[in-house]
């Protein structure tokens, strides 16, 4: 697993419409997927980790973890709007889009 930092990118008016990260894509990104990870500090602050888990991906590239995903972001994802992620190294992306009809699959966390 890969902890990344990240950088968000904004639209016009000024909503979060993608992150950014660096070198931390696989060779094949095909077939990934996501979770929204809750961790709740203190009985009432909830801080949003993204796990990415890309299947084909080698160690330690086939899980990526984006901690505590700002407020703005967590809200696009739990809308349902596609998120993309953008590795700025290669310029490829995947678009994040959260499944609630799909049970989660993975329990794990960055930390």
């Amino acid at each position: 697993m890969l902890i990344a930092s990240y950088l968000l990118g904004y639209d016009d008016k000024g909503n979060v419409n993608h992150l950014g990260v660096d070198h931390v894509f696989p060779r094949v990104i095909d077939g990934a997927c996501f979770e929204l990870h809750k961790i709740v500090e203190d009985g009432r602050v909830s801080i949003y980790d993204l796990l990415i888990f890309f299947p084909q991906g080698e160690e330690p590239k086939d899980m990526l973890c984006l901690p505590d995903l700002p407020e703005a972001a967590v809200a696009v994802l739990l809308h349902g709007i596609p998120l993309p992620v953008v590795d700025f190294a290669c310029g490829r992306n995947v678009r994040v889009v959260l499944d609630s009809s799909k049970p989660t699959q993975h329990k794990r966390d960055c930390a």
